[in-house]
């Protein structure tokens, strides 16, 4: 129990801003950091779903709503994600070879490339976001609530199951450390029950969003495979910012 509790509280202060008991990154406070991971996406829903009905009660404007919205992942997190996302932007976009892509993403110097993407990125995720709140619907609040767990569900099977593309990271870290066994199985369920809790509150947002995953995951294995040879910690990330989007963009088809 004790191994568990230290994992959790690892999880949440290497993934999120909230504050947690101060615990020493080792193996045992690793060994099951991801099978707590879409608790931080719990997280994240419960504050949209919050927001969403604030809103409502004192019919705030469409613009404030949006921006409280879009910008609220990113406080609970800290960025950590999008820092990723914004990183394999400008990697990917360099066109260098596997070696240069890999220099660039830890590189601590934010490029042209990652500002025009993190900005196409927050548009699209603000446009989503306005057409979430024009409908009204609390379905489709619930369904964005359980993609910020659905999409940490994946990032985490990624990171466990995809070869690491360096020995060094945050990924091969916590592949090292961690109980990847153990990991597999408690994503697994977290995904599984994440499916079907996401097809009993909308069968139709299931069907949009399930195929539109696939795709995605599909598109990134292989481009991580063929241009940086493996995962990384900004390419989870980066993961987990697409996974985000694609389920906003399913809860308001």
């Amino acid at each position: 129990m004790r191994k568990l509790m230290r994992s959790f509280a690892t999880c949440f202060s290497m993934y999120s801003q909230i504050p947690m008991p101060r615990t020493k990154w080792e193996e045992d406070s690793m060994r099951y950091v991801f099978c707590f991971f879409p608790l931080i996406g719990l997280v994240i829903g419960i504050l949209e779903t919050g927001w969403f009905w604030i809103a409502r009660q004192l019919e705030i404007s469409s613009l404030l709503y949006v921006s409280v919205a879009v910008v609220l992942p990113i406080l609970v997190t800290g960025g950590i994600h999008l820092d990723g996302y914004m990183d394999t932007c400008d990697a990917l976009f360099s066109y260098g070879d596997r070696e240069k892509k890999l220099e660039i993403m830890k590189d601590s110097h934010t490029g042209a490339f990652a500002v025009i993407y993190c900005g196409v990125y927050l548009l699209l995720s603000a446009g989503f976001y306005s057409g979430l709140y024009q409908s009204g619907s609390w379905i489709h609040i619930a369904v964005v609530g359980i993609g910020y767990l659905l999409s940490r569900t994946i990032c985490g099977l990624a990171t466990v199951w995809l070869p690491c593309a360096k020995n060094s990271g945050l990924a091969h870290m916590f592949q090292n450390n961690a109980d990847r066994k153990t990991a597999k199985i408690a994503l697994t369920i977290w995904f599984m029950g994440l499916i079907c809790i996401l097809g009993c509150l909308s069968l139709k947002a299931a069907l949009f969003a399930i195929p539109l995953l696939g795709l995605g995951i599909i598109v990134f294995v292989s481009m991580i495979k063929k241009q940086f040879g493996g995962i990384t910690g900004d390419l989870a990330g980066f993961l987990l910012e697409i996974c985000e989007l694609l389920l906003l963009l399913a809860a308001i088809i």
